[in-house]
This record gives C-alpha cells, sequence and structure tokens, in this order.
C-alpha cells in the first residue's frame, strides 16, 4: 500500500507505510473472508484461549455485511460459529462442551441487550470473571442455526438512524460474544474446566 502522509499537532509530517496480511475486492465471497480471517481461531478457542473478531471502517463500507451477512449469504460470526460447531462435534468423544453466547449494544454510551432487551445495563466488576455486564442475558443454543437466530433477533433491536452514506447504518457498536466452556470426558471431580471467550 502506498505510503500516507501523517500530521501530528506541531510536528513534522512523516510516511508511514501499512502492511496487511490479505486484502479483499467486492467480488470476494463471505467464505473467502471467514476462510483467510478467523478460521484459525476456532482451535484457539478449543485450546482455552480468548479470541477477538472486529470490523472497523467508515461508515458503508461493508461492514455489518461481512460479519453479519443475512440468511442467504451469512456473516463471518455464522460461518465462525458453524465452524465451531463443527470441531466441537468431532471432539465429542474426547470433550464435553457447553456454549452460551450474548449480544450487546453500545450506543450513546448505554449499553442494551439486544437479544433480551430490558432497558440500559450497567458495567460492574466481578471478583471471579472480572469486567461483567450486569443484567445481560446469556444463551445456550445447540446449533449453529440457533446462532443465526439469535443474531437476527439482535440485529432488529439495534439502534438504526440513516446517514447519507448509508441508509440502514446502526450508529452503535455490537458485541456478539460466544462462552466456551469445555472439560474432558475422562476428567475425575477435581479437573479444571477449560473457559474460553471469543
Amino acid at each position: 500500500i502506498n505510503s500516507a502522509r501523517f500530521y501530528a499537532y506541531g510536528k513534522k509530517p512523516r510516511d508511514l507505510r501499512f502492511a496487511f496480511d490479505r486484502v479483499f475486492d467486492e467480488s470476494t465471497t463471505q467464505q473467502e473472508v471467514f476462510t483467510h480471517t478467523t478460521s484459525s481461531i476456532i482451535d484457539g478457542v478449543l485450546d482455552g484461549l480468548n479470541c477477538s473478531v472486529f470490523a472497523y471502517g467508515a461508515t458503508g463500507a461493508g461492514k455489518t455485511h461481512t460479519m453479519l451477512g443475512d440468511f442467504e449469504c451469512p456473516g463471518v460470526m455464522f460461518l465462525t460459529m458453524m465452524g465451531l460447531y463443527r470441531r466441537i462435534a468431532e471432539l465429542k468423544d474426547q470433550k464435553t462442551c457447553e456454549i452460551g453466547v450474548s449480544y450487546l449494544e453500545v450506543y450513546n454510551e448505554t449499553i442494551h441487550d439486544l437479544i433480551a432487551p430490558s432497558g440500559n445495563l450497567e458495567m460492574r466488576e466481578d471478583p471471579e470473571k472480572g469486567l461483567v455486564v450486569s443484567g445481560l442475558s446469556v444463551h445456550q443454543p445447540k446449533t449453529a442455526d440457533e446462532i443465526l437466530q439469535f443474531l437476527a433477533i439482535g440485529n432488529e433491536n439495534r439502534t438504526q438512524h440513516p446517514t447519507d452514506a448509508n441508509a440502514t447504518s446502526s450508529r452503535s457498536h455490537a458485541v456478539f460474544q460466544v462462552f466456551v466452556h469445555q472439560k474432558p470426558r475422562t476428567a475425575g471431580l477435581s479437573t479444571d474446566v477449560s473457559r474460553a471467550k471469543m
């Protein structure tokens, strides 16, 4: 990528160079984006690592389409969950696994539950879990298709305000969290449960 001029307040301009692992154009499919970006984190989550996937860009750049897609063309979030459930099925003789999901929106410095709306929610510090959103619902889908239903419900509940660039702009930040709890099937009573969050 060509260098860009960067001007800091009162400082001499400097050239910056940016490197990208991969660049996608408008002909790229959702499956290709998933394969080259988030498919590799699934095993990390199952190994107990916390992982994050996020989309950043200008209004109208395609963040929502890439992450969510729709029923005909599911996005990275759904494809990642399909991959996670596929791997869990492959490991079912070795591990028991429970999945929990929540979906929240941050809009105008307030937090809302998108799956089970109940007014403004507050962040609290839990001595065991760290920062948590008090009152946020957690659901236990059994299949990736149920995940798509939760995403659809949540997206219907997102705050939207049209802009000149995007008539359906959400104007908010949405966070879909996946909690993975697993333990070996041969584990005794004292075996630690592996917990990861995506």
